[in-house]
């Protein structure tokens, strides 16, 4: 498909919908709406099934994800909660009620079904194969949704729930693997920032309740959440391994940080504790910033690489900073590699 044909689809798949919603903002916003309020009925439809089924048919017909119609129905409910008088949202109540809890079910339902099936298509060789739950989660919600950051936002969401709630063991494997929390100090700042967590939403909770009820059950339902991402993430720790295959070294630090590196892609590994200031190269780690790194490793590549971050974020660097356990017998495993390739 040229360029230029897939242009003029994406004008038509998505020109004709913001036009129906522009329609209707335009109506909402002009007198007319308080000349004849009947028009609200006609907006609330408009926003909230037209323009998302008429993406769909179109969507459907030029073989476009068609899963970016939810936006557009949550954009619409948005628009007719905010542009509309409250006497004249008993329409959008209804489709609040029932609509809505549906596009959600339908939404989580797709989603699991894409993971048992990708899931199903590595069962045969999964001892062979690289792949867990976060791997898994990436490769449903770019099917489902398309390459995007809302996939990768609703990957890492999904994921973070299911290593804090559901994941114990860790996978089988035939695959040499290497960890990254025996040795250093990841799970003790993560129990730590657990521990903090607890301590100050109770305190925080506590104080709020005295000025407004509804502020502090936020700060706690947050703080909650907050608890959940880093038991998550410490779960992940342990049970994602890094891995090493005869073309490719997968390092993984929990939920917060993964890179794939072809081998040919390593020109020189060192073990080093300290940081690393090149000129000309630019340093990465697996952590959340450029400061966060704990690491006894630093791995130089030939052309720069991608670090893959929570929620669809990147960074490239040239060089890698990382932690491995074990550092002697990862380093003799990385140069045993290297030496077959050559």
């Amino acid at each position: 498909m040229s360029a230029k044909y897939l242009s003029k689809n994406l004008l038509v798949v998505y020109g004709l919908p913001l036009t129906v919603i522009l329609s209707s903002v335009a109506i909402a916003l002009s007198p007319l709406l308080k000349k004849h309020p009947e028009l609200a009925t006609g907006i609330v439809y408009d926003l909230t099934l037209l323009a998302p089924v008429l993406f769909l048919i179109l969507a459907k017909r030029y073989k476009l994800q068609l899963f970016v119609a939810v936006p557009i129905f949550t954009l619409g409910v948005l628009l007719a909660t905010f542009l509309l008088p409250e006497n004249q949202q008993r329409h959008l109540d209804l489709i609040k009620t029932i609509t809505l809890p549906m596009v959600e079910l339908v939404v989580v339902a797709v989603f699991i079904y894409k993971i048992y099936g990708i899931s199903r298509a590595f069962r045969l060789n999964a001892a062979k194969v690289d792949i867990d739950f976060y791997g898994l989660s990436k490769l449903s919600a770019n099917t489902v949704f398309g390459t995007s950051r809302f996939a990768s936002f609703f990957a890492s969401e999904i994921s973070m729930l299911y290593y804090a709630c559901f994941a114990w063991r860790p996978k089988k494997t035939e695959l040499m693997t290497f960890t990254n929390y025996k040795e250093s100090s990841y799970i003790a700042y993560s129990g730590a920032l657990l521990i903090v967590v607890g301590i100050e939403s109770y305190t925080l909770h506590t104080l709020l309740l005295k000025w407004n009820e509804v502020a502090a059950w936020i700060l706690t339902i947050t703080s909650i959440y907050s608890a959940i991402m880093v038991v998550g993430h410490i779960k992940a720790l342990v049970l994602r391994k890094s891995v090493l295959t005869s073309s490719m070294l997968t390092l993984k630090n929990g939920l917060i940080g993964d890179i794939k590196i072809p081998l040919n892609q390593i020109k020189t590994l060192e073990f080093c504790n300290t940081e690393l200031t090149i000129k000309g190269e630019k340093t990465g780690n697996l952590g959340l910033s450029k400061e966060s790194s704990n690491h006894n490793i630093a791995i130089h590549f030939k052309t720069s690489q991608t670090i893959e971050k929570p929620y669809g974020y990147t960074e490239n660097c040239d060089v890698l900073l990382v932690h491995i356990d074990k550092k002697e017998a990862f380093s003799a495993a990385i140069h045993v590699e290297l030496k077959k390739l050559t």
